[in-house]
């Protein structure tokens, strides 16, 4: 039996196929899976920013699901996220459900971070939760710290390009010249000492020539006066180990006996007897020779034979 319809019929079973398909294209959009069978799992937050509905689930790196709701407990101040998880992903027990920066723009996923329980979790089962700190946010922790420190730096430039500002007055730039053209006048005093000290390159050289001989001929009279100065040890170790406060014992005692007058030599030092018989003896040995060279014939007899 063939049915027929008819125009309006037609219109409205075209609206209504039209309604179905745009229904399952829109939830299918959402991440909703219509030829797999899902799990649903709830999670408990404190915070949930930047995460939104339709927003992915991932498990070790693969989506594996999908949020579907979010709602607000007015109760405990809470949110709990509902997610949609592809059944054949088993999921331990005390797995974590992160939220974490999927990119660098800030926008936020789930990943599910498995646990070593060996209880797999049932359908409508609670996973625990957790939150990580996105790229951005680590940032933005370590540059607070240095806003200070670029704010106590921008105020010490300032101090320091106004301190050179004052210094670049025209006082400042006019002893600035001057210490340049003092600069000037000093590197042309070292050009004209260079050139010199190059113009006398010879004499330079023949003067170190003669410091090197003079080096070489006290080299070689340093030897002599080497043995020198160990004979000259010699003779000190000798000294030294000489009794000489025995022999200066003896020469004191000498002395003491040459001055006691009660001694020989003490009397003929001491008195003048012997100075006096000498002196007569002297004065009667001139007249004796004098006599005989007045009067040879006197004392000497020469025989003829």
């Amino acid at each position: 039996m063939k049915i027929k319809l008819t125009k309006e019929q037609k219109t409205g079973l075209f609206a209504l196929v039209t309604l179905i398909a745009t229904y399952f294209l829109i939830n299918f959009l959402k991440g909703q899976d219509f030829f797999n069978k899902n799990n649903i799992y709830f999670v408990k937050y404190d915070n949930v920013e930047g995460l939104t509905p339709t927003g992915p689930v991932f498990f070790k790196g693969h989506k594996i699901g999908t949020v579907e709701s979010i709602e607000y407990v007015t109760k405990n101040g809470q949110f709990i996220a509902k997610f949609k998880v592809k059944a054949h992903y088993p999921i331990p027990s005390n797995s974590i459900a992160t939220i974490y920066s999927a990119d660098l723009l800030g926008s936020r996923a789930v990943k599910i971070v498995p646990g070593d329980s060996q209880t797999i979790l049932n359908h409508k089962d609670t996973l625990a939760s957790g939150i990580e700190i996105g790229l951005i946010e680590t940032l933005v922790a370590e540059i607070m710290p240095l806003k200070d420190s670029i704010s106590n730096l921008i105020s010490s430039l300032n101090t320091t390009v106004n301190g050179i500002n004052q210094i670049l007055d025209e006082n400042g730039q006019a002893n600035i010249k001057a210490i340049i053209a003092g600069l000037n006048r000093t590197i042309k005093n070292f050009e004209a000492i260079s050139a010199n000290l190059g113009e006398s390159g010879p004499e330079i050289k023949a003067t170190l020539e003669n410091l090197k001989n003079l080096t070489a001929k006290l080299d070689s009279a340093a030897e002599p006066l080497g043995e020198t100065v160990g004979n000259l040890s010699k003779i000190t170790d000798s000294l030294a180990s000489a009794d000489l406060a025995a022999t200066i014992g003896s020469l004191k005692t000498l002395l003491e006996d040459l001055r006691n007058p009660q001694g020989s030599i003490g009397k003929l030092m001491a008195t003048d007897s012997l100075h006096n018989s000498v002196n007569t003896l002297v004065k009667n040995l001139d007249e004796l020779i004098e006599n005989i060279n007045n009067n040879p014939k006197k004392y000497i007899k020469i025989t003829v034979f």
